[in-house]
């Protein structure tokens, strides 16, 4: 053993973590690792089980051996270690400028400590893109994985298994491949949205700061809620959200279903919407009743803010509304993470204190081939579209298999009568997203029987003796909308300039640093896929991820001074 080699490890190990060191210093060292020199002269470590030697890497040529796997997988993107060994692989990628992040994942403290007591990985340690985790539990390695794989910026994620090592363990390095598949899928989820809408999401909020300056409507704590969302089932729903509403049940209805209700004499005591796309406009072209609270996303299109009287905002999940609520006027939270308004609805419903909400015309299909409750806004729509050569019939048909990923499967309606429903991985995605926040709600959601997919929510649960109950309302502002535009503008410009590795830029950083280039990152995933898309800006092309935070910033700022001038010119 060579203590000056062990505590040389151990402070470069220091860099990122400190406990890290203390955890190994405290381990006994593993008698079964041996240290052997290979052919070319480079130390390989080999584990000793059962009379059996276990090398980690080659015994002819470690060096040469990675070099050959590296050829099969070149370097580049974020890579997740499956164990370390002597780091000859780990060392190669992190050679190229083109491998953002490393995170190396070790299950066996005594393991690493035979190995750091004889071989030199400080160069390795010390690399400012590099991670260390020890024995972690799965949510140690996810909320690692969430906070460090910045997609815009660290390019694609992938796994590299050390084979000689997680052979020997193949259960601990099994799980921690299941957390990495299970972050993926949750990555790619919001990664895929946040490039379609993270321009449109910072553009409309920056406009709706202005209106939520103005916006004083409050919502009253409650105790039973009923929920519209706009399936077919809602038609013969009606009669039991009538009951319910006329029991003193508080009537939430989705952007989508409000028309329906509407148009059949229900008034919705409010109504959320939270598409950040200006098709939700069309909801409300027959006009919102007035007095009626409409609930807005910040990141709703500005133009909707004008269409009531009573327009109250809260905060989703998009990181420049947290940093609004957080730094400038605190606005109540729903949960958006769910992906469709029904969702959002019932979380306004959880806010509010409800014990139980009735869920009416959530169907998560298409029952029958029918995609919406009549009264809705795409049938004005489709009826104001039609043609002789394209009538309604085939407007709605082609709405309903607009996507190649639709499922049929039968379903059995109240009369014992067979029909055929329609189903897409978006809706099917949408009713698991509402099942776990059902499983998980202190409230008790019961859905109406409809002709949708049937919806596993828990018939009864123990609930909190006493829930808070608080009014659903934005606290107060410290300054005008403009002033606080204004210092995030300058509070921008003075961010550091971008460099490469960008992800050991940004954890360089202050941590108001990182959050000010966090509320900018959906834009820069959007500016991303603009960049593969034919006909792109040709500046946008081949740019790096020092590059692409410089675009967004400009367009950020950009923004703002439009959204300050349009302001100005209104008032002026």
């Amino acid at each position: 053993m060579s203590d000056l080699i062990f505590r040389r490890n151990l402070l470069a190990l220091s860099r990122s973590d400190a406990s890290l060191g203390e955890r190994l210093m405290d381990a006994e060292p593993d008698p079964s690792i041996r240290i052997k020199a290979s052919r070319s002269g480079l130390p390989v470590p080999v584990v000793v089980r059962d009379g059996r030697e276990a090398p980690l890497h080659s015994l002819v040529d470690p060096e040469r051996e990675a070099e050959r796997l590296e050829a099969a997988r070149p370097a580049g993107g974020f890579i997740v270690a499956l164990g370390i060994g002597a780091g000859y692989l780990l060392k190669r990628y992190l050679a190229s400028s083109l491998t953002t992040g490393l995170v190396a994942v070790e299950h066996s403290a005594p393991m690493l400590r035979a190995i750091l007591e004889e071989i030199d990985l400080s160069e390795l340690f010390i690399d400012e893109r590099f991670s260390l985790l020890l024995d972690p539990s799965p949510d140690e390695l996810g909320a690692l994985l969430l906070s460090l794989y910045v997609p815009p910026l660290a390019g694609d994620i992938r796994s590299l298994p050390l084979r000689g090592r997680v052979d020997l363990d193949p259960e601990p390095f099994a799980g921690s491949t299941a957390v990495l598949k299970d972050v993926l899928k949750r990555i790619s989820d919001d990664y895929s949205v946040q490039a379609f809408f993270g321009k449109l999401w910072f553009k409309n909020a920056v406009r709706n700061l202005f209106a939520a300056e103005r916006s004083t409507a409050t919502l009253p704590p409650i105790r039973r809620a009923a929920v519209s969302a706009a399936g077919p089932s809602l038609e013969a729903q009606i009669p039991a959200l009538r009951e319910a509403q006329a029991g003193g049940a508080f009537l939430i209805a989705t952007d989508t279903s409000m028309p329906a209700l509407v148009g059949r004499g229900l008034r919705p005591d409010a109504v959320v919407s939270i598409d950040c796309q200006h098709i939700s406009y069309y909801h409300f072209l027959g006009g919102i009743p007035k007095g009626m609270p409409l609930l807005l996303d910040l990141a709703s299109p500005s133009t909707l803010c004008r269409l009531g009287d009573s327009v109250s905002f809260f905060s989703s999940g998009h990181p420049f509304c947290a940093y609004v609520s957080a730094n400038w006027r605190p606005f109540p939270a729903l949960d958006t993470s769910g992906g469709n308004v029904t969702h959002a609805a019932l979380s306004l419903a959880e806010a509010l204190g409800a014990e139980t909400a009735l869920l009416a015309g959530a169907d998560f299909s298409y029952p029958e081939g029918k995609s919406y409750a009549r009264g809705t806004y795409i049938y004005g729509y489709f009826d104001q579209s039609q043609s002789r050569l394209s009538p309604m019939e085939s407007l709605f048909s082609g709405f309903l298999f607009r996507g190649s990923d639709m499922e049929t499967e039968l379903g059995k309606g109240p009369g014992g009568e067979i029909y055929s429903r329609y189903l897409t991985k978006p809706l099917m995605a949408y009713r698991v997203h509402l099942e776990n926040f059902a499983a998980k709600s202190p409230m008790r959601i019961q859905p109406l029987p409809g002709k949708g997919v049937s919806i596993k929510a828990p018939a009864a649960r123990k609930r909190p003796e006493s829930r808070l109950r608080r009014v659903f309302a934005a606290g107060s502002a410290p300054c005008p909308a403009a002033a606080f535009l204004e210092l995030y503008a300058k509070d921008l410009r003075a961010l550091p300039p971008p460099r490469n590795p960008a992800i050991s830029y940004l954890l360089s950083l202050t941590p108001r640093e990182r959050d000010l280039w966090t509320t900018l990152l959906p834009s820069a995933s959007a500016f991303q896929r603009e960049t593969g898309r034919a006909g792109s800006d040709p500046a946008l092309r081949g740019m790096d991820a020092s590059g692409l935070l410089e675009t967004t910033r400009s367009w950020a700022l950009l923004t703002i001074e439009a959204a300050l001038a349009e302001e100005a010119g209104r008032r002026g």
